[in-house]
């Protein structure tokens, strides 16, 4: 698995704020009243999500460094 390297984590993680609060926007758009806790809980999943591929990238590192028979 590719190491996410921190400021790259420490990006998406900033990213995704913007794409959580403007969900709402794009949902009024089409007549759809999302309430906010909807988009507290995508937020914490999406989070959830990077904050485990991160770890997982930490923990099981690239074999690029594995001597081949």
């Amino acid at each position: 698995m590719r190491q996410i390297s921190p400021a790259l984590f420490l990006v998406l993680v900033a990213f995704t704020i913007p794409v959580a609060v403007e969900l709402r926007t794009v949902f009024g758009f089409f007549g759809i009243d999302l309430p906010l806790i909807a988009v507290v809980l995508f937020e914490i999943v999406l989070l959830g999500t990077l904050i485990a591929v991160y770890v997982l990238g930490r923990i099981s590192p690239d074999d690029e460094g594995a001597a081949t028979p």
